[in-house]
């Protein structure tokens, strides 16, 4: 004989309904929480990564402080060579360095060689890309500009069908607005011109300044130069 099913009752289907949605929303809870710990996750090996160069820098810019003033260019007589000579562990500490020098040396003169055929054909398109986005916007500025000087004695027109003379005011007003913006930017040039750009910061003194850097920043490229090649000797 047969069996018959019995017929799940309203309260049944609306009971396994919600245990459904509970179900649906402890699993995207669960996901939720999944994406949230990986992004924290990723954002905290980024921090100890920033975290560890600035410490690594702020250590390395110590030692160079410290070597230039206390010890007058000669690592071993500053005071952190002091303590490692004392300790021990100065011709250590020395090799290791020589050896990290060097190896960072022959890489830089292996960039310098191979990276610029590669970086400068990369900057030029960059740079081509700037100029076509530039006149992309020159173009479309000229267009809306060209366009609204055709359009607007029509939209005028309709405008001062509603409210006479209004379209006569807003020109004014555009009139008006043009006219302080440009005694504006003469009065800024003039100001800055005549109280700004005198003395100490007049245009020779600051041409004199540019030229000062530029050669000191010559002098020091040579000097880093001259020390890349001789660290890079180092075997």
């Amino acid at each position: 004989m047969a069996q018959v099913k019995p017929k799940q009752s309203k309260q049944g289907k609306q009971a396994s309904a919600a245990k459904k949605t509970v179900q649906e929303k402890s699993t995207a809870q669960q996901k939720k929480n999944k994406q949230n710990a990986a992004q924290k996750k990723k954002c905290g090996c980024c921090k100890w990564a920033l975290g560890s160069i600035l410490i690594v820098a702020l250590i390395a810019g110590s030692l160079c402080y410290d070597t230039e003033v206390n010890g007058k260019g000669i690592f071993e007589k500053s005071a952190t060579g002091k303590v490692l000579k004392n300790a021990g562990v100065l011709p250590h500490v020395q090799r290791g360095w020589y050896a990290t020098m060097g190896a960072s040396a022959r890489g830089y003169k292996w960039a310098e060689q191979h990276v610029p055929p590669y970086a400068e054909p990369a900057i030029q398109t960059g740079i081509n890309v700037w100029k076509l986005m530039r006149n992309a916007c020159c173009n479309a500025y000229t267009n809306g500009l060209n366009y609204w000087r055709i359009k607007w004695p029509a939209m005028a027109k309709f405008i001062d069908q509603y409210v006479p003379d209004f379209s006569k005011k807003l020109e004014a007003f555009a009139a008006g607005a043009k006219d302080v913006a440009v005694n504006s930017y003469d009065k800024s040039a003039t100001l800055i011109k005549e109280k700004v750009l005198v003395g100490r910061f007049s245009p020779e003194n600051i041409n004199q300044a540019l030229n000062q850097t530029r050669i000191a920043a010559l002098e020091y490229y040579n000097q880093f130069h001259k020390k890349v090649d001789a660290y890079a000797k180092l075997k």
